[in-house]
């Protein structure tokens, strides 16, 4: 009879850096689960289908989802313990940086290899907002609305970039003034 090998589940909690309010997901996952694999479960909690990459920093070793020959690692492979945290960049592009720890680590039940979402905390952000600078910047539009499209701060907005960069036709000025009008209103 060949004996399957056991394994553990890790009960992980992830909170997203540098977002307002708090976005937090529990998970329990296989610890035979690849990097890749927790890629996944992860943006399927978070609702997001495109697929831009993952770096996970954990003991002073990066990986990524672009280096072939550590991608396959499994979570396993880090021995992790409780209470050790480790970084995963979610989406290389926008660098949504989640701080994950481990909460407790428990024996599997063979059969059970499923990853689950245990609960959380905060909405998702949009997966192709910009970012934790885009989705703050979605936020405060969300809860300024109509002030921030006032025509004073508009022309002050334009001033200071003709400021910051005076080697710009005027034209390009205007065009911006009448995008800004036209898409605010």
């Amino acid at each position: 009879m060949v004996k399957t090998p056991s394994f553990k589940r890790s009960i992980l909690r992830a909170v997203l850096r540098q977002v307002s309010p708090m976005v937090i997901r529990l998970v329990s996952v296989a610890d035979q689960m690849s990097l890749h694999e927790f890629h996944d479960v992860f943006r399927t909690i978070l609702g997001w289908n495109g697929d831009l990459g993952y770096i996970v920093r954990v003991h002073g070793q990066e990986i990524n989802s672009f280096r072939r020959k550590t991608r396959s690692r499994a979570l396993h492979e880090f021995k992790l313990r409780r209470q050790e945290k480790f970084l995963y960049v979610c989406d290389t592009l926008h660098m949504w940086e989640w701080d994950v720890r481990v909460l407790d680590i428990q024996k599997g039940v063979e059969g059970d290899h499923a990853p689950v979402c245990l609960g959380g905390r905060g909405a998702a952000p949009p997966e192709f907002c910009g970012g934790p600078t885009g989705y703050r910047l979605m936020l405060k539009r969300q809860r300024e609305g109509v002030a921030i499209s006032d025509p004073v701060r508009l022309e002050a907005g334009v001033q200071m970039l003709v400021e910051a960069c005076p080697g710009q036709s005027a034209r390009t000025w205007d065009l911006l003034r009448t995008v800004l009008e036209g898409g605010l209103s």
